[in-house]
């Protein structure tokens, strides 16, 4: 068993942190494993095993949140913004500050934990012994095994086994248990269902157990005190159904007495058991009404049930397996290192920041675990619904969002929605790169229900054409500004999402989708409408300045802020200025991609493009400020927080790739220098990848001692780390972290965005961490859609294999050195580091 694809425990997670994470893109669980019943005087030997479920779908709310007051008129919001820019050409940075507050809406919907699954098992007593004797479990041991996607419990009760396995079964979209034991009395077998959600009703038969669910109408942030409101009017939310139902050959009991009432199941004397568990909402696509009830959904989950049941166990996790090995399979980094021989994750992660020089310096296999854990966890938590799914073309999939798709809280940290300045992004940096680009199918659904829901708010808010979404949205596609009057601008009022999402699309065609025939529908179909569109907008934010240059205002760079003198004296902060840096740049971005798709696609003619074209000259290109560092508004203002986590301003360097010229370059590393290594996960992934992108190998290493903190010890600490089951912290746990380091290693072995005199260059192994200095990456994508294999030892590239399903001219370089190569299909390049001995080196 390879360790590079295997989280083990020793013991039953203490806490949701440490159990362990299923998901098929829609139902998903986490596995705790067996916990003793506190309290409980039940048999020695009895464990009860949680599976807390959570649906993609179950969210609060529905698409009439955001048509809740209060609403603008167009003479209103232009008043607060007319206001806003005048006191910034004022310099009064502060009351524009406050001003902007006024255009703040409500906030978006949360993400909501479904029901939990309890199930107790206990040896069964055997005729003509002691009740209540025997003996607690032993050899304990609990895996997940990343390349099968299959969770396995197993421990020993007087001397015979029990095996809990569980996987989540992408078509039909169940998940499966299985007991086994070879103790000659069974067990006992015990299935309850819980919610945190509003239970309107329970059904039990002797096989079978369904609550039906009511979801709430609106969920506040925690940060606002986290209300939970319930509607009796059944369009302001969604309704669901949990269902549970078995096969074992025991008999069937009566649940335990102080249960009668949940509706549960109860079987004695088991020896194989199978369970069969899945959920259905009335969620019927992003964006979209829900449609029927609870009881319906109930319906709908029973036969799924049956079909499953029907096709067996043995051939669902035969069809699973196929499934998921598909994708996990599509790319793969090992390295050379000693397989680790302990018995706990956990303590590994531990032991290994023990060493001075960081975790990977005592364990560099971590890397390759935390990659292929990444990639799990993309496939797990972003997947499109099989053709079969019963809602149709309809259900496309949600995308991962804060935490992915597990979640246990009712109010949980950030509504664990799709926060759009930076980490909804970041979920899918690693998804192209990786083999992964079918997972960003359920982001480009959300961008397509974004136009529809983002157009009436540029109109409502800004008179413009084209599309508009702020800082926070959710399954319905969200899109104004946040915040009920009271939140820092810094924060609730940007409306450049749409910009930097559009990016997604334009990368799925720069990786090789638009060189096939569903890539050229991808192309006019998806991409083209979403960026002319949010072209549009940008078009209509512009303003003219007295320099002749073009910019906007009001402009916040998420989610930082600066220092600006107060009327009464001293120095206070403020967010909001003229033309922030990310703001130009993603226009910029925007206009280029908008002009290349038009040429692809024969559109030059039309006249979004020729106004994107005439305007693009009379952007401010990014410029040094104080210190040779990049500025981060048109202004320069002094920093209120130095080491702010967002570096939002060095977009430009990743994931935008602006040709740095050398001054620029510099510019970007003295902005890293003086914000500081220390961060949150998510940010410390970003250095990571920002450093790379600068052929930092050394800093990249120093990130990476911070990103590889053991959070165990420090679970409320400032800075980011790994929990014990190795989900990143912000904190607390948000899984952009975990996506960020699988783009993150990547970037460090192969980049593949710069061009060399107009020809696409590949870069081989452009900042590897002296950490890793033997290594195999296998199938990693590069642009314009060339696979590359990679083996290095000792830090220096030994062979890299490239091929490409169509003819294309690269340039590749390694080192200082370059070489161009025609790539034909079937056709695969094979290169060594004696290759490049005689490249030629750049002009």
């Amino acid at each position: 068993m390879h360790t590079e694809h295997i989280l083990e425990y020793d013991a039953p997670a203490a806490d949701w942190l440490e159990a362990l994470p299923l998901g098929n893109g829609r139902l998903a669980a986490m596995v705790f494993g067996g916990q003793t019943l506190a309290g409980n005087p039940a048999p020695a030997g009895t464990l009860e095993h949680r599976f807390q479920l959570n649906d993609g779908s179950a969210w609060s709310g529905s698409p009439l949140s955001q048509d809740l007051e209060p609403t603008f008129s167009r003479e209103r919001a232009d008043r607060i913004l007319a206001t806003c820019r005048r006191l910034i050409s004022q310099g009064d940075y502060a009351a524009a500050h406050e001003s902007l507050k006024e255009l703040q809406h409500r906030h978006s919907q949360s993400y909501l934990p479904f029901a939990d699954l309890f199930l107790t098992v206990a040896p069964s007593e055997v005729p003509g012994s002691v009740p209540g004797t025997g003996n607690p479990p032993k050899d304990y041991r609990r895996i997940l095994d990343l390349a099968r996607a299959l969770n396995s419990t197993s421990y020993s009760v007087d001397g015979h086994r029990v095996r809990v396995e569980a996987f989540a079964s992408h078509d039909p979209s169940v998940l499966v248990i299985s007991v086994e034991t070879d103790a000659p009395g069974g067990l006992d077998l015990a299935l309850r269902l819980e919610s945190q959600l509003r239970i309107l009703r329970r059904s039990s038969s002797p096989a079978l157990a369904a609550l039906e669910l009511k979801m709430p109408s609106d969920v506040g942030p925690s940060h606002d005190g986290g209300l939970v409101e319930y509607s009796e009017d059944d369009s302001l939310s969604l309704q669901g159904a949990v269902a549970v139902a078995w096969e074992h050959d025991g008999n069937a009991a009566e649940p335990p007495a102080d249960k009668t009432d949940d509706g549960g199941l109860a079987a004695t004397g088991v020896r194989h058991a199978v369970i069969w568990v899945t959920t259905e909402t009335t969620f019927m696509g992003l964006g979209k009404r829900p449609e029927g009830t609870s009881s319906e959904a109930a319906a709908a989950a029973r036969r799924t049930l049956s079909a499953a049941m029907a096709s067996g166990r043995d051939v669902l996790l035969a069809r699973h397996e196929d499934s998921h090995t598909r994708l996990y399979e599509s790319c793969r980094v090992s390295l050379d290192v000693p397989a680790w021989t302990g018995t706990n994750t956990g303590q590994r992660l531990l032991a290994a920041n023990a060493h001075p020089d960081g975790a990977l310096a005592a364990d560099p296999g971590l890397a390759a675990l935390l990659f292929n854990y990444g990639r799990y966890l993309l496939i797990s938590s972003s997947r499109t619904a099989p053709p079969g799914s019963r809602k149709g073309t309809a259900w496309r999939g949600t995308p991962a969002n804060l935490q992915g798709i597990w979640n246990d809280q009712l109010c949980a940290p950030w509504s664990s929605n799709f926060t759009t300045n930076i980490n909804l992004q970041m979920n899918y940096w690693g998804a192209e790169p990786t083999g992964l680009a079918e997972c960003a199918g359920p982001l480009f659904a959300l961008v397509e229900a974004m136009q529809e829901t983002g157009a009436p708010t540029a109109q409502e808010y800004y008179g413009a054409r084209g599309w508009a979404v702020h800082h926070n949205s959710d399954i319905w596609g969200y899109s104004k500004p946040v915040g009920h009057g009271a939140h820092s601008p810094e924060w609730s009022y940007w409306p450049m999402a749409g910009l930097w999402l559009v990016r997604h699309l334009w990368e799925h065609l720069r990786f090789g989708a638009g060189d096939v025939a569903a890539g050229a529908g991808f192309a006019r179909d998806a991409a083209w409408p979403s960026i002319r569109g949010a072209a549009e907008f940008a078009l209509d934010l512009l303003m003219e300045f007295p320099d002749g240059t073009v910019g906007t205002s009001p402009s916040t760079s998420p989610e930082n802020s600066f220092t600006v003198p107060l009327h009464a004296g001293g120095s206070g902060r403020a967010s909001v200025a003229e033309s922030s840096t990310l703001d130009l740049a993603l226009i910029r971005d925007v206009f280029g991609m908008l002009a290349s798709l038009a040429e692809d696609l024969g559109l030059e003619s039309d006249p979004v493009v020729a106004e994107a074209r005439a305007v693009l000259p009379r952007l401010p290109e990014p410029s040094v400020g104080r210190g040779g560092r990049l500025r981060e508004w048109l202004a320069d203002p002094p920093e209120w927080e130095p080491e702010h986590r967002h570096v939002s301003h060095l977009y430009v360097a990743y994931p935008g790739d602006l040709p740095l010229t050398p001054e620029l370059e510099a510019a970007v590393g003295l902005s890293l220098d003086g914000r500081g290594d220390e961060a949150t996960g998510w940010s410390l992934a970003w250095k990571i990848l920002l450093r790379a992108r600068l052929r930092q190998s050394g800093k990249v290493s120093d990130l990476l001692r911070l990103y590889f903190r053991d959070m165990a010890t420090d679970r409320d600490g400032h800075g980011g780390g790994l929990y014990p089951n190795l989900f990143g912290a912000h904190p607390p746990f948000q899984i952009d972290g975990n996506f960020g380091f699988v783009a993150g290693l990547a970037e460090c072995v192969l980049q593949s965005h710069r061009l060399a005199e107009g020809v696409p260059e590949i870069e081989l192994l452009p900042a590897l961490p002296p950490e890793l200095p033997d290594g195999v990456a296998h199938r990693l994508r590069a642009r314009p859609g060339v696979e590359v294999d990679l083996e290095w030892r000792d830090g220096r590239l030994v062979a890299a294999t490239l091929a490409s399903a169509r003819p294309a001219r690269v340039a590749i370089r390694y080192g200082a050195r370059v070489l161009e190569l025609d790539l034909e299909p079937e056709q695969p390049a094979v290169l060594n580091h004696a290759t490049f001995d005689g490249a030629a080196l750049p002009a």
